[in-house]
């Protein structure tokens, strides 16, 4: 790596990209919540930052780089989140679900009636998104499909109405060309951060 690299040179627009796209899929993981998208952000610039003097661009392009270094960090959080998950702090009180919790009118319940399907989502994982985070969604997504190449915009708005054998007979593609395309969306959607991390 030259010496004269500037480590803030990056933080481009594709990192603030890829980073603000990270964040808002941790932000719907299990042991996240929604309020630790700027934190998760800034943390994953600092990463960002921190690892910038290890940029060669003899081994990489500056945007593989960035990727790695910015899907590594996730993977870290993703870890330091499941550790903390699994050992909670000393003053964390773990309650039993058959203790009777007392009730504002009538006899006291257990702690299981208690717990509704917000809480069984909250502890599964499953996130329903707000009106403003699903539009943010599909902007994201539109972002990444509009970015693609034309023939591989066909490609991707075609599989999201038409199931494989119509995309190859419409499109007039073979089974191998569209397994190539499919692939390479794939790729610019791990890339766009919406990859299975």
């Amino acid at each position: 790596m030259p010496n004269s690299f500037d480590p803030q040179r990056i933080v481009t627009e594709y990192a603030r990209t890829l980073i603000r796209v990270k964040a808002k899929q941790l932000v719907r993981r299990p042991g996240f919540c929604r309020s630790d998208q700027d934190d998760i952000e800034q943390d994953l610039v600092l990463h960002l930052l921190s690892q910038a003097q290890n940029f060669d661009p003899d081994r990489a392009s500056l945007n593989t780089f960035i990727d790695r270094v910015v899907n590594s960090a996730v993977a870290m959080l993703v870890r330091e989140r499941g550790r903390i998950k699994r050992r909670p702090a000393g003053d964390v009180e773990v309650q039993s679900l058959e203790e009777k919790v007392e009730q504002p009118v009538g006899p006291p319940e257990p702690l299981a009636r208690l717990i509704g399907r917000l809480d069984l989502h909250r502890r599964l994982g499953i996130v329903s998104l707000t009106d403003a985070e699903l539009f943010e969604l599909v902007e994201d997504i539109s972002h990444l499909i509009n970015a693609l190449p034309p023939q591989l915009q066909a490609v991707c708005r075609a599989r999201m109405e038409r199931n494989r054998s119509e995309t190859e007979h419409d499109l007039d593609h073979s089974r191998r060309s569209l397994d190539a395309a499919m692939d390479v969306i794939r790729q610019h959607f791990d890339q766009g951060g919406f990859g299975e991390n």
